[in-house]
């Protein structure tokens, strides 16, 4: 069985190598084999592979957080899967593998009419998404959120979620380019993360800003804290910028927004995974939330692909396309 498997730290098209492994067991009493279809390639994998992530596993090691795959046979006691039911496998299952053994409760069955790619990168952005919604601040139809971002894939998952709660959405991208296919996605108001965006006047008055997320760091974050209305709330979830978070205090005496740190793979979140994730999947079926997808490489073309994610992009690896091509 082949997999790609992370080998030194620090360059992760180096570090990153295809390899022979060997075969899962056979799946034992309430354990699943699953074949693996589609997995991406997120920053958090590329973070692992450079060295800098919560996670450091000794070497070699399977890389991958997330993924879709199908049922190929169960052991016994496994209930509400059969061979041939599509599945998304369990966050940090190692998933750049062809087969994998996973205990039948842990998997999420996909439901109909809804498309495996999207699938396969939903147990991230989707449920990072639905919490950060949920836990923070008790939002009600009528709120307005403001997120930077918001052209990459979780960025079309705030604004699919957003929207279908009835929030208003204020969305900062980086170019000019990228405006009219967010405010596509659903984001109702795009503007220029730059500091000409914070001017008064922007936005229609009396939008209620209580929640800013915050994927991007350094001053992009004194632009959403900028939006907040008084006591508003603002949660960092990435710091794409690699830059500290430059928030003027002024936010914090005069207005008192809270600043919060969200991670979804602390401990207290790994039991909530799976039912987030099984109440927003039905948001992907046609005509749902679309992640952008820049490519899909096959699993022998790894370093393609993990070159391709580096320079940016949401980057799939088809863990089944050996099988169709025969390689």
């Amino acid at each position: 069985m082949r997999a790609a498997r992370l080998t030194s730290y620090g360059d992760p098209v180096a570090g990153i190598e295809l390899h022979e492994i060997a075969e899962p067991p056979h799946p034992g009493p309430d354990e699943v084999l699953v074949r693996m279809r589609y997995a991406p390639v997120n920053v958090s994998d590329l973070m692992v592979a450079l060295g800098v992530y919560d996670w450091r596993p000794a070497l070699p090691e399977v890389l991958g957080n997330e993924g879709v795959g199908v049922v190929l046979a169960c052991g016994s006691g496994v209930s509400g899967l059969a061979p041939g039911t599509a599945v998304v496998v369990p966050f940090m299952a190692r998933t750049w593998r062809e087969r994998l053994v996973v205990r039948f409760d842990q998997l999420t069955p996909v439901p109909d009419g809804v498309d495996l790619q999207q699938a396969a990168m939903a147990t991230i952005n989707l449920v990072t998404v639905k919490m950060l919604l949920d836990d923070y601040v008790s939002l009600a139809p009528g709120d307005a959120i403001v997120y930077n971002a918001a052209n990459s894939g979780l960025g079309h998952c705030v604004a699919g979620l957003a929207s279908r709660r009835g929030l208003h959405t204020i969305g900062l991208v980086r170019r000019q380019a990228d405006v009219e296919r967010v405010r596509q996605a659903g984001c109702e108001h795009v503007l220029l993360d730059e500091d000409a965006s914070v001017s008064p006047g922007r936005l229609p008055a009396g939008l209620r800003v209580r929640l800013a997320l915050d994927g991007v760091g350094g001053s992009s974050s004194g632009r959403l804290a900028h939006f907040l209305s008084p006591e508003g709330t603002l949660v960092a979830y990435g710091a794409a910028s690699h830059e500290p978070m430059a928030i003027s205090a002024q936010h914090l005496i005069f207005k008192r927004i809270a600043v919060y740190g969200f991670f979804e793979g602390r401990q207290e979140n790994a039991a909530r995974i799976p039912g987030v994730l099984a109440s927003v999947l039905e948001t992907l079926r046609q005509d749902g939330i679309r992640q952008p997808i820049a490519a899909v490489y096959p699993l022998v073309h790894i370093r393609d692909a993990v070159a391709h994610a580096m320079r940016g992009g949401k980057v799939l690896i088809d863990l089944d396309a050996l099988n169709k091509v025969g390689v």
